[in-house]
């Protein structure tokens, strides 16, 4: 019986161990997104590409239209759900989420507010779903 009870315990050890170990690997949201700048792939170098670059608190998006660059900030934070207006107190302090939502407060005197959808998201492919125009965005990893 006692031996039962050691060889039980040996594997509930082990398999909190592993629990714990694939745990502190997951990578959040966030560590996804500033890891790497993103990039529309395009086959024709004629046409423009979008890229985004994530900090903790700001996303930078990039137009590259025939060797122009022209960019602008956002300040942003992640989500589970969807917002209606910006919240300037979530940024910078969630890790996790399902939406990005994003804020350009003036921009040629336009306000733009946006919500996008991460369809999926690992360490070389994002998928955004933009909930204002329904465009799905398919960026890779530069």
């Amino acid at each position: 019986m006692r031996r039962k009870i050691k060889i039980l315990i040996i594997l509930l050890f082990l398999f909190v161990s592993f629990n714990m170990e694939a745990q502190q690997t997951a990578q959040t949201t966030m560590q996804k997104l500033i890891n790497n700048q993103w990039l529309i792939a395009s086959n024709n170098e004629k046409e423009c590409r979008l890229k985004h670059q994530y900090t903790t608190t700001q996303l930078i998006i990039s137009v590259i239209c025939q060797g122009k660059t022209t960019s602008d900030t956002a300040d942003f934070y992640l989500s589970n759900q969807i917002e209606t207006t910006f919240d300037y107190s979530k940024v910078g302090n969630v890790s996790d989420g399902k939406y990005i939502i994003f804020f350009i407060p003036e921009r040629d005197g336009y306000s733009y507010f946006n919500v996008d959808e991460i369809i999926e998201l690992d360490a070389d492919f994002m998928q955004l779903k933009s909930l204002k125009s329904n465009f799905v965005f398919r960026f890779y990893a530069n």
